[in-house]
């Protein structure tokens, strides 16, 4: 019994031993992606732009060993501590993949890298206040920032070129007028960090008004049993109004002008005055004439 155990075991591994040999012995391709990290860029360089941000590599190794290389676990480091400003070529060497010897690395895509390098520029900028919707145009502003300006830092061509730094542009409440208090994010380009990145902006406000002026029909109000007329039949009137509300026109049907006459009001002509009625935020100026003639029959 011990004898045929011993026998049973080496057989065993013998067939191991064979399958490992046969199975080692073939080699196949597969395509693995290699992650790139680039280290040791100079003090005030930054990179502007790469050629990408992983390699396809090709492989050629034992099948068995080819299909345990993880996907996303090989990283390539790019040496950048000899580049400077400009376009930097990096040829990536095959022996610079990192995998075991027992492995072949057939081809790399791309081959060469080019990545572009600027130094980093540091600068003071203004902050400039931007509001939602163009109503710079319909309203009276009073803004302050805090601070006015920002520190900026990123590539060289980039902040060179900076002038202002704008908000992400606010929202006024519906009101005619008031003041908020808000914390605003800075809108940057790419690759530029400013300190901070926050404003706190003051801001109050003021509906812009304009003058208009419409002849509006005069309308009686009468609840008595007389014929009645008024003269004249319609009227002048002179306002101020949001800019908004004469932009969008349908103001019109919201002018009223009107004479209220008691039913006991006796036959014959009367001097009166009338009502007028505007829409909601607007300002009577004027309107003509001061009173009107009512002729009751």
């Amino acid at each position: 019994m011990t004898s045929n155990w011993y026998y049973r075991v080496l057989a065993l591994f013998l067939a191991l031993v064979s399958w490992y040999l046969v199975i080692g012995r073939e080699k196949v391709d597969t395509w693995v992606q290699v992650k790139i990290e680039i280290s040791g860029l100079g003090d005030g360089l930054m990179i502007r732009g790469a050629a990408g941000d992983t390699l396809d590599v090709l492989v050629r190794g034992p099948k068995g060993l080819v299909r345990k290389i993880e996907p996303g676990g090989l990283v390539y480091t790019l040496d950048a501590r000899k580049f400077a400003p400009g376009m930097n070529t990096v040829v990536v060497e095959p022996g610079a993949i990192p995998l075991s010897k027992l492995f072949e690395v057939v081809e790399i895509r791309p081959s060469r890298l080019d990545v572009a390098v600027e130094r980093r520029l540091t600068k003071a900028v203004p902050v400039r206040l931007a509001f939602r919707d163009a109503v710079g145009r319909d309203f009276r502003i009073q803004a302050s920032i805090e601070p006015p300006q920002v520190s900026v830092t990123g590539p060289e061509t980039l902040v060179r070129e900076l002038r202002e730094v704008p908000v992400q542009p606010l929202a006024l409440p519906e009101d005619a007028s008031g003041k908020i208090d808000a914390l605003a994010n800075l809108v940057l380009p790419d690759q530029v960090e400013a300190s901070p990145r926050m404003v706190k902006a003051h801001v109050e406000y003021q509906l812009n008004m304009r003058e208009a002026a419409v002849e509006a029909p005069l309308r009686l109000v009468y609840q008595g049993k007389g014929t009645v007329a008024v003269v004249p039949d319609s009227v002048m009137i002179r306002f101020k109004a949001p800019v908004t509300l004469l932009r969008e026109g349908a103001w019109r049907g919201l002018v009223d002008a009107f004479v209220d006459v008691d039913a006991k009001t006796p036959p014959g002509r009367h001097e009166t005055t009338y009502r007028v009625t505007l829409p909601q935020g607007c300002e009577l100026i004027q309107a003509r004439p001061d009173k009107v003639s009512v002729l009751v029959k």
